[in-house]
């Protein structure tokens, strides 16, 4: 009777163990982004003065949670609209918030290796790492300020990139053409073409009304509510007068290729893995996925990190592994105690 009671007591601290959770080097970690945007949070105020077709702001503005108007407007400003889009706002110029700033001085260059090493140019890319997430599951896990920020281009289209907003609990589009057609679909960057292409440098660059970005250019989105749904889009060659939709939500894409958007966070390039709030979208925008190299233009999506950690997360295949081996062990000592008390 003891032995049994011995064995019950056993059994319920393995399981007890069994459950506690493994604690992850990142769990108690601050991003370099978070903490240095909070420094350099209210400090300054934009210059237009600046605006002399070079792309370059003062710093200014708060960290992340940034006003449609925050920022310094970039001097070219593309006047097209395919679709008859309306834009979500100006484009600002790279550097000229504090959270735009330091994302250019934190992120963009570590991005930038990991860009050229993972999405090559003129190279099949269909197998890069960088498909990490999903975003046709892409809903805010808290209301937040959104941001968009072009990072990268290099190809012959002169594309246009824009969001269909869903509200909490209503449905996405059901195709291209429901995406670009809905009331709340908008252009974030009119055109997404930038001088020099992929060497373009980042916040630098004498732009046109036909190459109007540079990297670290942004888009605010404005505060959007917890459970809003963002439905991101290409329009390929749309300032060109180009109609073909590329969504990010792979089952909108008609054409048979299923990896037009490689979407990922800087969980694959920095650390700490899990605090940061940017997504990145990467585009290929020829039907049939034409030479597949999915870089044809690049975007860093801001949406907060609990949206971002919200997407990465998934069961840790450890934990129930654990403790159904532990809780396995823990039965057949029990049997065999009992087998052993009853031959006794």
């Amino acid at each position: 009777m003891k032995t049994n009671k011995i064995n019950l007591i056993a059994l319920a601290t393995v399981l007890a163990l069994a459950a506690t959770p493994a604690l992850r080097a990142d769990d108690n970690s601050k991003s370099s982004e978070d903490s240095k945007a909070s420094q350099n949070s209210d400090n300054g105020k934009s210059d237009s003065s600046q605006s002399d077709n070079s792309n370059k702001g003062d710093n200014s503005g708060d960290k992340g949670e940034s006003a449609q108007n925050n920022g310094t407007p970039a001097a070219n400003q593309s006047k097209v609209r395919p679709y008859g889009l309306t834009v979500a706002g100006p484009v600002m110029q790279a550097g000229s918030t504090a959270e735009s700033l330091n994302f250019d001085k934190t992120v963009m260059p570590s991005l930038m290796n990991f860009i050229r090493k993972n999405l090559p140019e003129t190279v099949n890319n269909t197998a890069s790492k960088a498909f990490e997430v999903d975003p046709s599951k892409l809903r805010l896990a808290s209301t937040y300020n959104v941001s968009a920020t072009f990072v990268y281009e290099n190809a012959g289209y002169h594309n246009s990139f824009g969001v269909d907003e869903i509200a909490a609990g209503q449905k996405g589009p059901q195709s291209a053409w429901d995406e670009v057609t809905s009331p709340t679909a908008k252009l974030l960057f009119p055109n997404t073409s930038t001088p020099a292409g992929g060497n373009a440098q980042i916040g630098s660059g004498y732009t046109t009304q036909d190459q109007p970005v540079v990297p670290g250019d942004f888009v605010n989105l404005g505060t959007l509510k917890k459970g809003t749904g963002l439905d991101f889009f290409l329009i390929a060659n749309g300032a060109n007068g180009g109609n073909q939709v590329f969504s990010a939500n792979e089952a909108l894409n008609q054409d048979g290729f299923k990896k037009h958007v490689a979407t990922f966070t800087t969980h694959l390039f920095a650390v700490p893995q899990l605090n940061s709030p940017y997504l990145f979208l990467a585009f290929e925008d020829l039907w049939g996925g034409g030479d597949k190299d999915i870089n044809d233009t690049i975007m860093a999506v801001n949406v907060g990190t609990a949206t971002v950690n919200s997407l990465l997360a998934t069961p840790e295949p450890a934990m129930p592994l654990t403790f159904a081996a532990c809780l396995g062990l823990a039965l057949v000592a029990v049997r065999k105690n009992k087998k052993a008390t009853t031959t006794v």
